[in-house]
């Protein structure tokens, strides 16, 4: 999955209120994969503030869970990762993201919840005619959506990716513009369908589609704060004295063709 990245900035003005400086959490957790927590810091609108950004890399950074405390190690630029101390991470488990910055403890927690149940579709291929612009003869053909299903009697949260697989994928819509994103998203839902129709398609050949089992934390990313100038809203966050997000996913993944 490509994973969303977080752009915060600091909400204080330059009128003379001083600059909180707290860490910027980003941590997802996989069943079975080691952990990475990357950590950067919201910008001060005063630019001649300095900061130094290897106070990034000289924390003590540590994942507990089950009794067990696990501390992970620096790789350069804020990135942090699990060693082969025995860390992994299970389906079903609660970990909790702990350490100390400009004198406070910074922590979050997250459970890893279960892999999606009961994910299925109806169909394996779909045929996209190409289409151009200006369109030429009548109008063409159109498959129906691929219907996608599975289990959610809890009402939790998914989340859906399709990403075409191919190296260099010839484009559905003949625009004779920038190529487009090979990937497309679906905003989180709690329902238990959805439907991928056409116009969702930008290449032919095979394509991933993966469902995620998200925890609400992640889901509340992709709410509109509804910020502008004049209304500065903090960004939704699960971080104690920090802002940014620490959580699980876990996934099951379908494959389509899409063919002429």
């Amino acid at each position: 999955m490509a994973l969303l990245s977080l752009s915060l900035a600091a909400c204080e003005d330059n009128t003379g209120i001083e600059f909180n400086d707290v860490p910027v959490v980003e941590g997802y957790l996989y069943e079975g994969n080691p952990v990475e927590i990357q950590l950067t810091r919201k910008s001060p609108f005063d630019t001649e503030l300095n900061l130094d950004p290897a106070d990034l890399d000289a924390l003590n950074i540590n994942i507990k869970s089950e009794g067990k405390n696990y501390v992970l190690l620096p790789q350069g630029d804020g990135l942090y990762r699990s060693g082969n101390d025995g860390l992994t991470i299970q389906a079903g488990q609660t970990y909790q993201l702990e350490f100390e910055f400009k004198g406070k403890t910074v922590s979050a927690e997250t459970t890893v919840l279960a892999k999606p149940f009961g994910f299925t579709q109806d169909a394996t291929s779909i045929s996209i005619p190409q289409i151009s612009f200006p369109p030429s003869g009548g109008r063409p053909n159109f498959p129906d959506p691929v219907k996608l299903n599975w289990n959610n009697a809890d009402q939790s949260y998914y989340l859906l990716v399709v990403e075409n697989t191919e190296t260099n994928p010839d484009p559905i819509f003949d625009l004779g513009i920038t190529r487009p994103s090979r990937l497309f998203r679906v905003e989180p839902t709690q329902n238990n369908t959805f439907e991928l129709r056409i116009q969702q398609f930008q290449y032919y050949g095979q394509h991933r589609v993966i469902l995620y089992h998200i925890n609400p934390e992640y889901a509340l990313l992709y709410q509109d704060s509804g910020d502008n100038s004049l209304n500065l809203k903090s960004p939704p966050t699960n971080v104690k004295n920090g802002l940014g997000i620490f959580t699980a996913i876990s996934s099951d993944t379908l494959y389509l063709n899409v063919t002429r």
